[in-house]
């Protein structure tokens, strides 16, 4: 990072210092860092700083006023397209907002109005707890999120990293505006705050833009003070037991976490301990992944890392299994592979594999003006070392076989193990006894003696996203964009496929193919003519790249990213991995696993299985009703000539469209293209297939009803109709609709959270598709709210069509789409898939102020008339799982 970013840093009149970083770029974003989080409470205290960071989203002057917060900041934010957001950890709690940079002066001055001192309304504090009270609802029906604290738990038993940051319902509960507003006194000071400026300046801008600073920031709003230190108990590296703890949820199938404790972010040994986390858990070419997963097949997933915030942290690994007969074998190949690499060590191919995926790391954060920002905040305010990654970097080039498993004899040691089981809550007769003989008898502990140290001593631009077209003799649609400035390249291909096809144009029935599209995206990087599996894996894991198939309700493509270095060796891969897939019946077999695995565990995931019985009840004839991932049944009986044929069918040069964007030299690129069209000509079948007419959905006649009861803490309703297709007019209009509902100030936001607490999670939701789609509201709530959210959302949708939306709300609807495209649009990769899918869907390229000219021209009218016409007049369905 500190090769490719050199931050100027200046300093406000009270000491509190700021980074200005120059990024070339249509987007600026602004991080005010507090090191301040969860670890820096007192126990009666516990979840004060997150509870803190949605306080400072209320209205500044609430209290002095006795008026209850409007969400006034957000609504200021949104309505110049800013996106404005925040999250607490242990060590820090980070604000954020991100914006058209030429909005940049004015988004300070809104976001600048956190900073001043606050004091917090009772009817706030009360709305916000209870609004905080259902997020740590939704978290306890979270398996992952329950396991991993269970973990954490048994981790720091003594220190605060044990404890949720969200904090637990009984302190929450307990809890005064008095006890946060001495929480928020002792730890918002200036010696805690730091701010980081990126985006496009020169030196008359970064002048204003520093006064602004000084004047919502500067010593006149905060006085100097230093900050206050909260003793820490320490946790022991080594345990004087092993600890396994087990847990009984809503599951159908069992999970483990295992951690090893290991030093702090400064520690020599960290770069050599993130290798090793690496090699044995990182991406499929990891020891692990090829053990369990492919070899013994006894995971549906394994994977791990480090974990380091600002004191020691853990390295851990997580097991997820199809049955609990298959958790003791997976655990004892972990803990085998564990004892393999402290003997025999790594290979020198594996460390530089993940070396490379290392150094990668910093090029792909550099993509946005975003993963800048938060980059160099880590850098000066958690580490407080901006050559740290240079080090980082330096030290992990320069580990050697031999000092990796000396690291691994270290630190993956009995004594400094623990661990959490997650099972089936109807499982009986289930001990942790067999798992703890397991590792006595294949892990050693500590040694006494130290192990070695394992570190050494272009151009102005035009934002307009518009590529350059070019159509192939062979009949495929290239585009192209060249970004000079960046280190990594992308190429993004798609074909209409999917659902839609697959159940309309089958190739055995509509019954049996359900289901082929994720499969055949899951195998598609899974072996060639002349490729294995395993070999294609090694050349993109050790290129630190990215390539995956995708499938969805209307397409199926292969995307690709790497470092623009790469191209030739990346491109060549890529052409034959999209026009050579094996379909390999043994990586198939792995893929159905995967497949069926996710199919009995929908219900696990509450949210998830509304979507699906929502889907399910609203499209009776159209394949959207169809559930993507198939039926146990159907992926059960997928064979690989089955996707073979879907491939021929699908990847006809006619039909194909490919983005490549990125640095890719110009005669690199066309010496490609001569190649690739090349390949397309022999490829094509020649002749045009006539796909069967799409069934279309029947307009709704009256309401429907799905409701699936599991006894849960929360309730999920998703309430809907009918929506739009892609081509649609009033699509511009639904985006307007869709933000003046959404968002921190969305009226959904502000009417049934804000003012009532009914919820954490609330938005609206839609699709639009190659037929009509869906549109519809949605909300996770306590049961018993329930009908209150029914209500309440119908109302906030009767209240916007009979009133209208404000000509505020209008204005900050517009900016907030033009500034989010902008956000969501920086990066190679995001550019690629925006050019490939709006061709392939035939929706022309616009200027942005054509774009800008289009939203513009949204009436308030037209927003009332289509909420009428989709969300009022037309009979709806409610899908209810709780």
């Amino acid at each position: 990072m500190s090769k490719l970013f050199t931050p100027e840093e200046l300093t406000l009149s009270n000491g509190i210092p700021v980074l200005f970083q120059n990024f070339d770029g249509p987007v600026a974003s602004i991080y005010w860092w507090i090191n301040t989080g969860s670890a820096d409470e007192k126990p009666k205290e516990a979840g004060f700083a997150h509870f803190l960071e949605h306080m400072h989203f209320k209205d500044t002057d609430a209290k002095a006023s006795g008026k209850a917060s409007t969400g006034a900041l957000a609504r200021a934010i949104e309505s110049f397209g800013g996106d404005v957001n925040a999250y607490t950890s242990f060590d820090q709690t980070v604000y954020h907002v991100t914006v058209a940079s030429h909005h940049w002066e004015k988004i300070l001055d809104v976001f600048g109005e956190m900073a001043r001192p606050q004091r917090f309304l009772k009817e706030d504090f009360v709305r916000e707890r209870e609004v905080i009270l259902e997020e740590l609802k939704r978290g306890e029906d979270s398996p992952n999120r329950m396991l991993f604290q269970d973990l954490f738990s048994n981790v720091y038993s003594k220190h605060p990293y044990g404890r949720p940051v969200i904090g637990f319902a009984r302190t929450l509960k307990a809890a005064s505006v008095s006890d946060l507003e001495a929480f928020y006194r002792r730890q918002y000071v200036t010696g805690n705050m730091g701010l980081v400026l990126v985006g496009p300046f020169d030196d008359a801008r970064k002048k204003k833009i520093l006064a602004l600073l000084e004047k919502r920031f500067g010593s006149k709003v905060l006085k100097k003070k230093a900050p206050y230190s909260l003793p820490r108990l320490s946790e022991k590296p080594e345990n004087s037991k092993l600890k396994f703890s087990t847990r009984k949820f809503d599951v159908k199938t069992p999970s483990a976490c295992v951690a090893f404790r290991i030093p702090d972010l400064k520690h020599e040994d960290l770069p050599a301990i993130d290798l090793l986390a690496s090699v044995l858990a990182m991406g499929e070419m990891s020891r692990l992944y090829q053990r369990l997963f492919y070899q013994e097949s006894v995971v549906t997933d394994v994977n791990g890392g480090t974990y380091v915030p600002k004191d020691p942290g853990m390295l851990y690994f997580a097991l997820d299994c199809e049955n609990l007969e298959k958790l003791e074998p997976a655990f004892q190949g972990m803990c085998e592979e564990i004892r393999r690499i402290q003997e025999h060590g790594p290979t020198d191919e594996e460390i530089a594999r993940v070396a490379v995926n290392q150094e990668s790391e910093r090029f792909y954060a550099a993509q946005t003006a975003d993963g800048v920002a938060g980059r160099l905040g880590f850098l000066k305010f958690q580490v407080n070392d901006r050559e740290f990654d240079r080090r980082y970097l330096d030290a992990i080039r320069s580990v050697t076989p031999d000092q990796l498993r000396a690291i691994a004899e270290k630190y993956l040691t009995l004594d400094r193990m623990t661990g959490a089981f997650m099972i089936p809550k109807a499982t009986e007769g289930f001990t942790t006894a067999p798992f703890e003989k397991i590792a006595r008898d294949t892990l050693t502990a500590s040694q006494p003696q130290e192990a070695p140290s394992a570190r050494r001593t272009k151009k102005g631009s035009s934002f307009d996203l518009i590529p350059e077209k070019i159509r192939l003799p062979s009949g495929a649609t290239i585009l192209y964009r060249d970004r000079p400035n960046s280190h990594l390249m992308s190429i993004y291909s798609a074909v209409l496929g999917g659902t839609r096809l697959e159940t309309v144009d089958p190739v055995r029935s509509a019954q049996q193919d359900l289901g082929a599209s994720p499969l055949l995206a899951a195998t598609w990087n899974k072996g060639t003519h002349s490729k294995t599996a395993k070999q294609i894996t090694s050349i993109i894991e050790g290129s630190a790249a990215g390539m995956d198939g995708f499938a969805g309700r209307n397409t199926v493509g292969l995307t690709l990213v790497g470092l623009a270095r790469d191209w030739s060796k990346l491109s060549s891969l890529y052409q034959e991995v999209l026009l050579e897939p094996s379909f390999n019946e043994e990586e198939l077999a792995h893929a159905k696993r995967l497949a069926q695995d996710t199919i009995r565990g929908i219900e696990d995931h509450s949210s998830a299985l509304c979507s699906k019985l929502f889907m399910e009840t609203l499209f009776e004839k159209h394949p959207y009703g169809k559930f993507t991932q198939g039926t146990l049944e159907s992926v059960e009986g997928m064979d690989s000539a089955t996707l073979k044929e879907f491939h021929r069918r699908w990847v006809q040069p006619e039909n194909l469209v490919v983005s490549m964007v990125g640095n890719i030299n110009r005669k690199d690129f066309e010496a490609f293209l001569k190649q690739f069209d090349e390949s397309l000509k022999s490829f094509a079948s020649g002749k045009n297939r006539l796909i069967p007419e799409v069934p279309r959905e029947n307009e709704l006649v009256a309401p429907r009803w799905v409701e699936r009861k599991l006894g849960r803490e929360q309730v999920h309703l998703l309430t809907g109709g009918l929506g739009l297709k892609l081509g649609d007019d009033d699509r511009l209009p639904l985006r307007v609709l869709s933000n003046i509902l959404g968002g921190q100030s969305g009226r959904l936001f502000i009417e049934l959270r804000e003012k009532k607490s009914l919820a954490y999670s609330i938005a609206p939701v839609s699709m639009e598709g190659m037929e009509n789609g869906y549109v519809g509201t949605y909300i996770a709530c306590s049961p018993g709210k329930r009908v209150e959210a029914v209500e309440g959302m119908r109302k906030v949708i009767e209240d916007l069509v009979k009133k209208g939306p404000t000509e505020k709300e209008m204005r900050r609807a517009k900016e907030f789409y033009l500034g989010r495209r902008a956000m969501d649009l920086q990066g190679d990769s995001s550019m690629a898939s925006y050019f490939t899918l709006e061709e392939v869907y035939r929706l022309p390229f616009k200027t942005e102020a054509d774009i800008a000219r289009s939203i513009e021209k949204v009436t308030a009218r037209d927003v009332c008339n289509l909420a009428r016409r989709l969300l009022l007049d037309a009979p709806l369905v409610t899908s209810t799982v709780g």
